[in-house]
This record gives C-alpha cells, sequence and structure tokens, in this order.
C-alpha cells in the first residue's frame, strides 16, 4: 500500500462510525423504555398486594384488640363474680383509665361507646352488654331479668376491637366484634357430680345409726372421714367393673373403685376429684380404673346451694302448690293429682293444666309439713302435707319441677323435642320401688326406667328406693345430669352383676354444655366462663 492509503482507509472507517452513533443512542433508549415498562409493570403487580398486606395488618391487630377485650372482662368476672350485675356502672381497669363497658348501641348515629387503648399500642377495644330477650338493657336493679337468658342460664357481650384511631372522615378504622357467651360453671357441666362419695346419713337403718352418720359422715375422705362397712356409719360405694361414666364427672371427694371401670367418653370430658392425686382407692379388691376422660386430681370444689327457695319465689302462684302433686306430663300440658290446686281452679280432681310459660312449677309443703323424715320401709307412707313431687310423662316444653321435699319418679320421664327438663329436690330424688312386706318387688315396681333429666338433690341423694329389696329390674337409663349431695345407691352387685336394683347407664346430654333447664340452680361461689364465642360481620 502506497504512503498515505492507509490514512485514507482509516478515515473511512471513523466516518462509517460516526454515522452509527444515532443508531446506538436508539437503541439504549429502547431497553431503558422497555425495561422501565417492566419495574413499572411489576410495581403495578405488588402495589395491590402491599396494600392488602397492610389491610391484612390492621384486621389482625383489631381482632387481637378485641380478643384483649374479651380477656379483660373475663379476668374481671374471676375475680367478682357479680361484676356483670353492675352493668356499665363499674370503675375503670386502672386511675386516669377508661371504662370500656357500655350499655348496647344500635349503630346508628355517632358512637357513644367508650374505647380502652391497649397500654403500649394504639388498637383500642370497647365491650357492650347485650340484654336478654325481650329487654333494651341491663337494668342495675334487675341485672338478672334484664341479662340472663333463663332458657341457657347466660348472658353476652359484644366486644369489638379497632386497629387505629380515626384521623380523617375517609380514613376509618379497621374493626372488628365478637360475640361472647357467659355461663357459670355449674352441675350441668357434669353427668355425675357428689359433694360426698360415701352413702346419704338418712339411709342407713335406725335413728342411732342415722345419727351416727348424720356427726360422723360430712366430711372429706381427706379430711378424716371414718371408713365404715356393710351397715355401719361412712360406709363407701363403689365404682366396680361394668360401670361406665359416659361424660364428664366431678366429686368434691375421693372415689373407691373395684375392677376396671370407665370414666369419661373422650379427651373432652373432664374427669374432675377434689380430692389430690391419686384421688382413688381400692378396697378388699383390686382396681385399676379407665381414664378416657382428662382425669383431673385436685380439682376445685363446687359448694351446693342450700336450698330451692329460690324458684319458690320465682314461680307463677297458679303453678306453686302445696303438699303431695302428682304430675303426668302430656307434651305440653299435664295432669295433676291435688285436690286443693284444681279447687282453687273451678276444676275436678285430677285436673289438666297447660306448662307454666316461664317453665317453672314447684311444689311446697302444705299446712303441717312434712312430720315423717325418709324412712326407705316406709317411704309411701308419709304425709300428704309433705312438698312431694310425684312425676313421669312425656314433655314438649322446657320445665323445672321444683319441690320442698322430695321428688319422687314414678314412670318414665322422657322428652319429646329438642326441650330439657330439670328436677331439683331440697332432700331426695327418688325412683319408686315398692316392695312387699317379704322385700320382693311389688305391684308398680319400675323394669328398665328411663329418665330424660337434669337432677339435682340438694341435701341427699339420686336414689332408688329399697334398692337393696327385691330381684334385678335391668337398667336405669339417664340422658342428663344426675347431681346430689351424697351419692345414693340404686341396687347392690356381687361380681359385676346386679342383685338388686338396677345397672346403671347414665349418659350425658351434651346440649346442657350450652343450655340449661328454665331457673336451674348453680354452684355456691361458682366462677362464669366463655362457653361461646364468634365473630360479627360486620362489625359493630
Amino acid at each position: 500500500m502506497r504512503s498515505g492509503g492507509w490514512r485514507r482507509t482509516l478515515r473511512a472507517v471513523l466516518a462509517v462510525c460516526r454515522g452509527e452513533r444515532g443508531f446506538t443512542t436508539v437503541t439504549l433508549m429502547g431497553v431503558l423504555l422497555v425495561g422501565g415498562l417492566l419495574v413499572a409493570a411489576a410495581f403495578a403487580a405488588v402495589v395491590p398486594d402491599i396494600r392488602a398486606s397492610g389491610s391484612d395488618l390492621q384486621r389482625k391487630k383489631a381482632w387481637a384488640a378485641a380478643e384483649a377485650g374479651v380477656a379483660y372482662y373475663s379476668y374481671r368476672l374471676a375475680i367478682d363474680p357479680s361484676f356483670w350485675t353492675k352493668c356499665d356502672n363499674v370503675p375503670p381497669p386502672s386511675p386516669g383509665d377508661v371504662n370500656p363497658v357500655n350499655q348496647p348501641w344500635n349503630g346508628t348515629g355517632s358512637d357513644p361507646r367508650r374505647w380502652r387503648t391497649i397500654p403500649g399500642d394504639t388498637a383500642q377495644y370497647t365491650i357492650e352488654l347485650l340484654p336478654a330477650p325481650g329487654k333494651s338493657a341491663c337494668d342495675p336493679s334487675d341485672p338478672i331479668g334484664s341479662m340472663i337468658d333463663t332458657a341457657s342460664g347466660t348472658f353476652r357481650i359484644r366486644v369489638t376491637g379497632r386497629a387505629r384511631a380515626p384521623r380523617t372522615n375517609s380514613d376509618r378504622p379497621v374493626k372488628r366484634s365478637i360475640i361472647v357467651r357467659f355461663k357459670r360453671r355449674s352441675f350441668l357441666n357434669f353427668i355425675y357430680f357428689t359433694d360426698f362419695e360415701t352413702r346419704d346419713p338418712a339411709v342407713y337403718s335406725g335413728s342411732q345409726t342415722q345419727a351416727q352418720a348424720s356427726a360422723q359422715c360430712q366430711r372429706y375422705r381427706r379430711n378424716g372421714r371414718p371408713l365404715g362397712d356393710n351397715d355401719t356409719p361412712c360406709t363407701p360405694i363403689y365404682f366396680i367393673t361394668g360401670d361406665y361414666v359416659r361424660g364428664p364427672m366431678h366429686t368434691n371427694d375421693g372415689i373407691y373403685v373395684c375392677g376396671n371401670p370407665v370414666f369419661g367418653r373422650n379427651a373432652n370430658d373432664p374427669v374432675e376429684i377434689s380430692e389430690p392425686a391419686p384421688g382413688w382407692q381400692t378396697r378388699n379388691c383390686s382396681g385399676s380404673p379407665v381414664w378416657q376422660g382428662a382425669y383431673q386430681p385436685g380439682a376445685p370444689v363446687l359448694d351446693m346451694p342450700p336450698t330451692n327457695g329460690q324458684l319458690k319465689q320465682q314461680t307463677d302462684p297458679t303453678y306453686l302448690f302445696q303438699g303431695r302433686t302428682v304430675i303426668t306430663l302430656n307434651g305440653t300440658s299435664m295432669t295433676v293429682d291435688n285436690p286443693a290446686k284444681c279447687s282453687s281452679l273451678g276444676l275436678s280432681n285430677p285436673c289438666t293444666m297447660s306448662l307454666p310459660s316461664n317453665g317453672l312449677l314447684y311444689v311446697d309443703r302444705a299446712s303441717g309439713g312434712c312430720p315423717t323424715p325418709y324412712d326407705q320401709r316406709r317411704q309411701y307412707q308419709s304425709a300428704t302435707s309433705c312438698g312431694e313431687a310425684w312425676v313421669r310423662g312425656t314433655y314438649a316444653q322446657p320445665l323445672t319441677i321444683g319441690a320442698a321435699d322430695d321428688i319422687v319418679i314414678n314412670g318414665n320421664i322422657q322428652r319429646s323435642g329438642d326441650v330439657l327438663l330439670g328436677l331439683i329436690a331440697n332432700e331426695f330424688v327418688r325412683v319408686y320401688h315398692p316392695v312387699t312386706s317379704s322385700g320382693a318387688n311389688a305391684a308398680g315396681s319400675l323394669s328398665n326406667p328411663t329418665i330424660d333429666a337434669a337432677i339435682l338433690a340438694l341435701s341427699h341423694s339420686f336414689l332408688v328406693d329399697n334398692y337393696d329389696q327385691g330381684s334385678p329390674l335391668g337398667t336405669l337409663t339417664v340422658t342428663g345430669v344426675i347431681a346430689q349431695r351424697f351419692r345414693g345407691p340404686v341396687g347392690t352387685f356381687s361380681g359385676g352383676s346386679p342383685v338388686t336394683g338396677y345397672a346403671k347407664n347414665y349418659t350425658y346430654d351434651d346440649r346442657l354444655r350450652f343450655r340449661s333447664p328454665p331457673y336451674f340452680l348453680d354452684p355456691v361461689r361458682a366462677g362464669w366462663k366463655v362457653v361461646e364465642q364468634h365473630e360479627q360481620v360486620p362489625a359493630r
């Protein structure tokens, strides 16, 4: 190549490169534009998620605030079971704090509720007292009538949490509401309840032995109750092979076991024994109880109410009977054998009456009282002035029957429909079992009786009359609850087989976890617990 030729070649190449500079810029800008669009699209795609995540966080905070309100009210009930009776006239959680308990708000107009800010946070909660059906607000002068649902023995509150206080009308807080139902710890929580796991002093033969038993046996085994045998005071009653407690149970005492009785149906059934572990013993036998329920020795004691006198005060006078009253339930009506009451209604005896609209009737003592105490050899010769309710039949309406003295079950008692029955006696609840002078079963003895009821014997026992006489009568089936001060016998056994009376088939009615027969009594000093809670949508 001649000198200078290479210079011309280099100038030509540079000229070409200079001509491509615009193209490179366009390409680069295109790449940047596409990249920018991709970033914008990606950002646009995640913005809703960012917003959703923020909203979800606020919903969780609002829910946590509502649960804090539930915990606060439950705590106040735990330290003062009468806290609910004061309605919204309660002190704040601490000096200078806000009282968050309010009467109900219907959701219209400005929000009148007081809100408490959770310490260390901005979330808040408020509590509303939801009145009983047909009532408008909690009334401190009548808290039971204004707050308690008599059909279930429960009351309700609504707790609303909000995630942050409002700043502008367009920046409303996220709210969530929880409806909570409270119910007192109750005998209705258990298919089987006893205060003392020993024979009732009134059941022993002879006044001297009864007096000894009354003086010695009304104490728990852990507190030094003596141990009797046969017909001596403080005779224990055993759970034996073949006994199956089909549901939750509680005793304030300790139990005796022979063989392999089964307690509870599954882990949802508490088996509570107030005596410290192990809570059970054997005597003159071997035993190994089967705990299918959640076994809890050392459980708190549940005290029995002293009487059912408050039922008498709440009974409509039309359904307040005096003296022995024989009641045959017929769906929503009943046939009553009580000459004085039928006459006062202008009816011949026996007379037919509808069941009481408030679900409560009571049999009180008549003039002359009840001079003859329970005697298993003379129980059907008691004075007609005794406050005894004799009951049988089928009921199709919620009902509680109270008696100043005994309730005698003289036939099957069965429900028709989704209804509950309570039988509450100051003294005994007894299954009718007449015997002859020689001790054989007499006419009228019940074969394989069925009882659908919540049974409560306040001062004595649920038992079978003359339980230790006659030949076996089959199986006594109870679906509901049996609560009694002393454990009552229903038969005698040998080798796990009935010799007299009945084998037992007791099954818990799970509806009683959440519902009650009308005006059913609760233990003394029993606390409240949450039995149901659910979210209200939309929140209040």
